[in-house]
């Protein structure tokens, strides 16, 4: 059995400290933890789960998921998927995963259960608070059942091609953990607010940073607006963990009402995902008084870098917290001085490579190094600049673009809430950019004010030829924009396109 989190010691040693808690279920001690993962332990095996076979999850976020995939984390392997995922497409993740079983809760995951069915997967329905687990079916199933060595199956989130299946030992779980601990300053006095999705590694991984120090987990079942408030006098968190919407959310929040905030013992707030806003990111800091940690990490290598309270720079992801981190050229050269390129990373924390994809792992893995796809740039401190990702840059003529930079300008306009920045096809320049725009509630601007400022700010190549105004930008459930599904959602549109000063003859063709 693999304990990577030291729960059965902390059950020892404190077992009457919280470890989690929820708004919809009551608190559940150390102690009560480790008998409640025994007893799910017991059943999962007895229900047919071999060493180092995989169990599909779905449940919804809170306790009873934390249960369940640190109790199959103990001998298997556990790979949680997104409740709301479709039977089409849960029939294509079991098929990925080679799955033994699926555990759902009672009455639930009904599009779980049919695809489960399709492919005579068992499916093991669990009943909380009691962890009282039900089979229903046992029949052979009509894929491979895989064996692996790893605690952990996540799928990436693939803003771009197909997602790719990354396996997490124990071992780099933990050293994922130790590593935020440190540079998070965390202890068993804190209190951790859950809300992120925990099919993800950023919110999984945060909530086993807090039970590795100890402390509690409060588990939320998402962000709810409505909600978020009580929460935070209810439950009185020191830290959570939050991403650009978010943030937007929460600063929306926070003026309306400054008072809870200030009964709060808030320490900080932990930001990774898509880059945070920087005049969001400014006034939240205002707000609440407590620093906005933004950091960098995947799914692949765990949080890479990361801002402190004693070490911070704006506009940065932080310093690494114990990851080797450097930057390459396309050949595979070393890169200094402050230039940008490829974000490669080789420690502890980075998974072995990809499963069933060894064209995938030829393209990341070189001499012993990650890459990440990620460009950016390390200053003279070694604070991580990021400044797009190679797989979304814009090839505008032989100009290259990165989005993210257009959109941090966009972004900076009064009247605009939200941009995305994508690729769109051109007769003569092969790509040109386009901008999806979310204006502020009683907001106004036209493209063209739009352009003019980005012009103001921006080489002319660099500027939006095409703006479309949303109400909302979609995003994945880390927060990053999908750029992808914008181009193709405008791939046929005709979309405005007044001249901006500046434009090449070739530009304006």
């Amino acid at each position: 059995m693999t304990d990577f989190l030291d729960l059965e010691q902390r059950a020892a040693e404190m077992p009457a400290a919280i470890a989690l808690c929820s708004p919809e279920q009551g608190a559940v001690t150390y102690l009560d933890l480790e008998r409640r993962l025994r007893a799910m332990q017991r059943e999962v095996a007895d229900a047919g789960l071999g060493p180092g076979e995989v169990a599909a999850i779905v449940l919804p976020n809170g306790p009873d998921l934390i249960v369940a995939l640190l109790a199959v984390a103990a001998s298997g392997a556990a790979a949680p998927l997104n409740p709301l995922y479709t039977e089409s497409e849960f029939r294509y993740f079991l098929n990925r995963l080679g799955a033994r079983m699926v555990i759902v809760a009672e009455g639930g995951a009904s599009a779980a259960v049919a695809a489960a069915a399709s492919r005579r997967i068992p499916v093991l329905r669990m009943r909380s608070p009691e962890v009282f687990i039900q089979e229903a079916g046992n029949r052979e199933a009509t894929t491979l059942v895989r064996t692996t060595d790893a605690a952990l199956l996540l799928f990436t989130s693939a803003t771009t091609g197909n997602p790719k299946l990354v396996p997490l030992t124990g071992v780099s779980l933990r050293a994922m953990a130790t590593r935020e601990i440190k540079a998070l300053q965390l202890s068993a006095a804190d209190r951790f607010l859950s809300m992120l999705p925990l099919f993800h590694l950023h919110g999984l991984a945060s909530v086993f940073t807090q039970l590795l120090c100890g402390g509690t987990v409060i588990c939320a079942a998402g962000f709810n607006p409505a909600t978020f408030m009580s929460w935070l006098d209810d439950f009185q968190p020191t830290w959570f963990t939050s991403n650009p919407p978010l943030n937007r959310s929460i600063l929306g929040l926070a003026r309306q009402h400054p008072e809870v905030f200030r009964r709060v013992p808030l320490r900080f707030i932990r930001t990774t995902g898509a880059a945070p806003q920087p005049e969001v990111v400014t006034s939240l800091e205002e707000f609440l008084g407590v620093p906005i940690l933004n950091g960098y990490g995947l799914t692949e290598t765990g949080g890479v870098t990361r801002n402190t309270t004693d070490a911070h720079k704006d506009g940065s992801a932080g310093r690494t917290s114990g990851l080797e981190v450097a930057i390459m050229d396309a050949l595979g050269n070393f890169i200094a001085g402050g230039q940008e390129g490829e974000i490669v990373v080789r420690g502890a924390s980075v998974t072995s490579g990809y499963l069933d994809d060894p064209e995938a792992n030829r393209a990341a893995f070189y001499n012993g190094w990650f890459r990440t796809g990620d460009v950016g740039r390390l200053d003279e401190e070694k604070f991580l600049f990021i400044t797009g990702r190679l797989k979304e840059m814009i090839d505008r003529g032989g100009e290259k673009i990165l989005p993210q930079g257009v959109e941090d300008v966009l972004a900076a306009h009064p009247a605009v809430a939200d941009a995305a920045v994508f690729a769109v096809a051109h007769p003569t320049l092969g790509e040109d950019i386009a901008a999806a725009v979310v204006l502020r509630q009683d907001a106004t601007a036209t493209v063209l004010e739009l352009r003019r400022f980005a012009a103001a700010r921006l080489a002319p190549f660099k500027v939006p030829r095409r703006i479309q105004f949303l109400d909302s930008i979609p995003r994945t459930s880390t927060g990053k924009p999908q750029r992808s599904l914008l181009a193709e959602r405008f791939r046929n549109r005709v979309l405005p396109t007044d001249t901006v000063p500046g434009l090449t003859d070739l530009e304006k063709s």
